[in-house]
Parts: C-alpha cells; structure tokens; sequence
C-alpha cells in the first residue's frame, strides 16, 4: 500500500509539474531572428513590390484590389522556422496607383528626424536592438483586414517565443511628438496561434496619454506566456483613428 502511495504521489508531482509554459526543456535549442541575413540592397529595405504580380479578372483578389493592380500577399523573408509575411498592392485597377503595404518590411533606416508616411521603414533609435544593422517594421493595416493587413510570422513547425525587442517607429514617434495636439494610448499586442486556437498575447505600452510619454528607443518583452505557437501576429489597439500603426521589432527568440 505504502509503494502505490509513493507512485500516485510522484505521478501527480511530475503531472503538475509539465504544465508549466515556464519549464526548462532539457535539449531545448533557443534561435534568435535578428534580419541580417536580409539582403537589402541601395533603397535598405526589401518589401512586396519587386515580387507582385498583375491581378486580373480571374484573380479571387481582383474583387478587393482591382484586376489591373499589383499584388503580393506572401512570405517576404525567411530565417530558420520563421517566416516574415507582407502585403502589397499600388491600387492601379483601382484608380489609385498608390504604393500600399501592410504586414513586414525588413530596413536599416534610422532617420529620426523626417516625419510622416514617407519616412515609415525608420526605427526610432540609431541601429536595431543590441547595436544591429537591420530590423523589421510592422504596420497594423485595420483597415485593410485580415488576413493581408495583420503583420505575420509563421513558424515552420511548433515552437516556445522566449523574447522579442520593440521599438517605436519615427513615423510614430514624430506624430505625437509634433504633430498631434496630445498624445493617446496605443499599446502594441503580439498574439500567439498554435494553429487556430489562441495560446496567449503580450501588450506593450507605446505611448501613454496620462503621462505624454512616448516610447523611445529598444525594450526587450518576455513572450514567454505565449507557450507552444505556430505562428504569431502584430497589431495595435488606440482610439485614435489618425494613430500611425506601426512598430519595429528585433532578435525573435524562441526554442523548440
């Protein structure tokens, strides 16, 4: 009696130990994306346009787009299980011919002074996190739906985020620091996806109307309560409809 005692007892310790998204896994390799594997060539960024195609009446697309317009929804860069996603379009069959993206750019662009849409691919700081060269920017397209205008990454198999670097853009930052007559809430949100089902999401303070601060420079964020994902999305949450939707991150680190 006593030795089936001592084995439910192990058994239950060693159950209520597994759960824990925290739990060391022995073996665990940890791999950082950290983009200087993109090759970014004169411009310093890479994005959908070099890679779309012309959408035509038959394209399922063209009813959203435009037969007429280029489009590129796909993976626009790759590094060990992580696939970096991006949309493009420049809305000619719609009458626009306007260059539109939504999702990722990778870039090495550290203008902090220029404000505005013209100047979307620069982080507010002097490099990537930890002194790199190259970073993605994320733009939250609300308005342009899912799934092209929710920033994407999608994992090859099954893996544990651990940590992820973020910053503030200088299209974001130079909003509110001189354009916009105050500074709203916006916090980002990373959510995590193993397959359909939601594991978990992680906010970030971007900008805080009760103090007027806005976020400057590279901060590390445990994404450790994510769990087990396959893929993890990129979005903004503000009540201020003019809020520019974007952040960058850097150094993706995860185990599996």
């Amino acid at each position: 009696m006593k030795k089936l005692f001592y084995l439910a007892f192990a058994a239950l310790a060693f159950a209520g130990c597994s759960d824990s998204n925290d739990e060391e896994v022995p073996g665990a390799k940890t791999t950082v994306i950290d983009f200087e594997g993109a090759n970014l060539g004169a411009e310093g960024y890479i994005w959908g346009k070099p890679q779309a195609r012309l959408l035509t009446d038959d394209d399922a697309e063209s009813e959203t787009f435009g037969a007429g317009s280029l489009f590129f929804y796909d993976a626009l860069y790759t590094e060990d299980d992580a696939s970096i996603f991006t949309f493009y379009t420049d809305n000619a069959g719609l009458d626009w011919n306007t260059d539109t993206w939504n999702g990722f750019v990778i870039s090495n662009h550290t203008d902090m002074t220029t404000p505005g849409y013209v100047n979307d691919k620069s982080v507010y700081a002097t490099s990537g996190a930890d002194g790199s060269s190259q970073f993605a920017v994320a733009y939250y397209g609300a308005w342009t739906g899912a799934p092209y205008g929710i920033p994407l990454v999608r994992f090859a198999t099954a893996v544990r985020p651990k940590s992820i670097a973020v910053a503030n853009t200088a299209y974001f930052y130079l909003y509110y620091t001189k354009e916009a007559t105050s500074v709203a809430d916006v916090k980002g949100v990373i959510t995590g996806y193993n397959g359909e089902t939601k594991s978990g999401e992680v906010k970030f303070v971007m900008a805080d109307k009760a103090s007027g601060t806005v976020q400057s420079g590279w901060e590390t964020l445990d994404l450790s309560s994510l769990g087990t994902v396959t893929s993890m999305t990129f979005t903004v949450e503000s009540e201020d409809t003019m809020c520019p939707y974007y952040f960058a991150i850097d150094n993706l680190a995860y185990e599996k």
